[in-house]
């Protein structure tokens, strides 16, 4: 009879949490112009390397980097929108940021890699 080793399903709720807030945040921030944003990167950040050969691997390397195109794509949206530019990036940003927060948030309830 074999027992699960009892560390390591904890280590595995443990990271599903942490992402888990992480894709939270980021779906908070699509509501608060995405004041909370920062918070789920700084997690994704401090616990990628706790998830190496994991599920969540995938999901932290996801949240880092559509955190970094969101940053990017809302600072030059707000930047040019004084020449009316600025309106469409920031839409765009906007439903990019959605796409990927709903994507993790699905593929997390479902136990399986964000890619």
């Amino acid at each position: 009879m074999s027992h699960a080793d009892p560390y390591s399903t904890r280590r595995r709720e443990a990271l599903h949490n942490a992402v888990l807030i992480a894709w939270i945040s980021y779906g908070v921030g699509l509501l608060t112009s995405w004041v909370t944003g920062p918070i789920g990167f700084i997690i994704a950040v401090v616990k990628r390397g706790d998830a190496i050969g994991t599920i969540y691997e995938s999901h932290f390397a996801a949240l880092i980097r559509s955190g970094i195109i969101v940053f990017i794509g809302y600072a030059v949206g707000w930047v040019l929108t004084p020449v009316l530019i600025g309106f469409p990036i920031l839409v765009l940003t906007f439903v990019y940021n959605l796409y990927v927060v709903v994507r993790g948030l699905l593929r997390l309830s479902e136990r399986r890699p964000y890619d």
